[in-house]
């Protein structure tokens, strides 16, 4: 099968799975490792990693592209990658889809924020109107390449107009051609049970944003699977944990003096992330074209 086609196999009744975000080729690489079916692409975590930046519309269209090819040429993974607003009007979209699949990605999601827009669990976002994005998700489904790649309508309107808006909203982006459903910043168990309660009727695989640190419930995966959500994203835990590792490091190697010794216990050994990286096999693919 292909990527597309491998990750809209991973949907099966009761059994929700993670999308595990990856901040750059190596992450990406890690979540593999470490068992995951699926990896996120976070237009959050991109701000922070290429520009240092919060999540206020800090990168471009083609900024995003390069950044989630990197990510998918180091990944066999099926890539899910945040398209934030679709960078404009509807050419636009149309553009930004094209990019993502160009980039390798399988499936995006796009939001109903105005410009210029924020993370969803920050405060002050404003929306475009309902029917400007189903506008939007009309022009991008037409745009769409491959019928595999799946597509996500998201909301956030929770915060701005309440969750009977969110949900309408939501009925209106499925009926535009979403093949997934995704209303952001949740605020309870019980908005979760009522969209589950109103939407589940519509077939479409319904997302919950698993962030840590956010304004939602911290669940399971098993608890979401339970109150009716399909698949989940786990987006910024990866960097947040750099974040903590290289300044823990620094911090400590700074404190004893400049000491490499203080720090052993902290980082990975030379060996183990050259094995990691496939250091042995490209020296050995190498090999084969400079010997003899």
């Amino acid at each position: 099968m292909t990527r597309n086609q491998r990750f809209r196999a991973l949907f099966r009744p009761g059994q929700p799975f993670v999308c595990m975000g990856a901040f750059d080729a190596i992450s990406a690489k890690l979540a593999q490792a470490a068992g995951a079916q699926a990896l996120f692409v976070s237009g959050f975590v991109a701000c922070g990693v290429e520009a240092g930046e919060p999540d206020m519309g800090a990168l471009s269209q083609r900024d995003m592209f390069e950044h989630i090819r990197r990510v998918c040429r180091a990944t066999t993974l099926p890539v899910f990658a945040d398209a934030d607003t679709g960078y404009g009007g509807m050419l636009d979209v149309q553009r930004t889809i094209r990019l993502w699949e160009e980039a390798g990605a399988s499936c995006l999601h796009l939001e109903d924020q105005a410009l210029p827009k924020k993370c969803g669990h920050f405060a002050g976002k404003q929306l475009v109107t309902r029917h400007e994005m189903v506008q939007k998700l009309r022009a991008m489904v037409a745009a769409r390449q491959d019928p595999d790649f799946f597509i996500v309508g998201r909301t956030d309107a929770i915060a701005v107009n309440g969750l009977d808006d969110a949900i309408a909203r939501l009925i209106a982006y499925a009926e535009a051609g979403a093949d997934g459903l995704y209303a952001d910043a949740v605020e309870s168990v019980e908005q979760m049970q009522e969209i589950s309660r109103r939407l589940k009727p519509l077939g479409k695989p319904l997302l919950f944003n698993m962030v840590t640190s956010g304004k939602s419930p911290q669940l399971t995966l098993r608890q979401v699977g339970e109150l009716g959500f399909d698949f989940t994203l786990c987006p910024v835990e990866p960097l947040l944990a750099m974040h903590k590792a290289v300044k823990d490091m620094m911090e400590t190697f700074f404190r004893s003096g400049g000491d490499t010794r203080a720090i052993a216990h902290l980082i990975t050994p030379f060996e183990t992330y050259n094995e990691f990286v496939g250091l042995h096999e490209a020296v050995e693919r190498e090999s084969r074209f400079t010997q003899g």
